[in-house]
């Protein structure tokens, strides 16, 4: 399968997928649309990044910053399955699960949209990486295990802004001296701890994401 064809297979997934979740989603779960197309904006910003040329270049330079805006918002969607505490899915006399069709079909969208913008959004950071680390620093030793750790790192504060303060990546350019003014107080020991945990939880799907990568090479 070409490059082509891949990424315009995602961006047909992404639409027809973001367009059942505003006609078919309902509340409480009407945040799924929103989110699921936040989280496509870093995949498509990184097929777009992948076709400059000159990886030096000011264009590369400032795509690559909106990028690393907008890229919390793709492994920020699985914090949204804490909403599956919203279906209630436990029969309250026998305490099993209940077998509503209207449930299991919110379980899957929001599964759905968790996996599909974190596994997605996952993939494109290595192979950003990789194409940071053998064409803009070549020299720079440990580059690619550099690379993901800031990355990830930085998402993570980025996601606990985006859960914890309510606080979208476009507020940044709305908003700026009020987005400064909410970041400087947000730092504690809760906060360090989440960020924390979620680099972990990113960098395991890194490095399986990587795996897999290096299994379809060898076979």
């Amino acid at each position: 399968m070409s490059k082509i064809n891949f990424n315009w297979r995602i961006r047909i997934f992404f639409v027809c997928y973001i367009a059942i979740l505003i006609f078919f989603v309902k509340a409480p779960f009407g945040f799924l649309a929103l989110n699921t197309f936040l989280g496509y904006i870093p995949i498509e910003l990184s097929f777009q990044l992948h076709r400059i040329q000159k990886v030096h270049s000011l264009l590369f330079v400032i795509l690559l910053l909106v990028w690393l805006l907008f890229y919390p918002n793709a492994p920020y969607v699985l914090t949204d399955l804490f909403h599956l505490s919203l279906l209630h899915p436990h029969n309250l006399i026998t305490g099993l699960l209940k077998s509503d069709p209207k449930i299991w079909l919110n379980f899957a969208f929001l599964v759905i949209s968790a996996l599909s913008c974190a596994l997605l959004g996952t993939l494109q950071l290595y192979k950003l990486c990789h194409l940071l680390a053998t064409k803009m620093t070549p020299h720079l030793h440990g580059a690619s295990l550099l690379y993901p750790l800031i990355f990830t790192f930085l998402s993570s504060v980025g996601i606990y802004i985006g859960r914890f303060l309510r606080i979208h990546s476009l507020y940044i350019l709305l908003t700026p001296t009020w987005f400064i003014k909410q970041i400087s107080s947000m730092w504690s020991t809760n906060m360090w701890l989440f960020t924390l945990i979620l680099t972990v939880v990113q960098l395991i799907l890194y490095w399986l994401i990587v795996e897999i990568h290096r299994t379809d090479l060898s076979d």
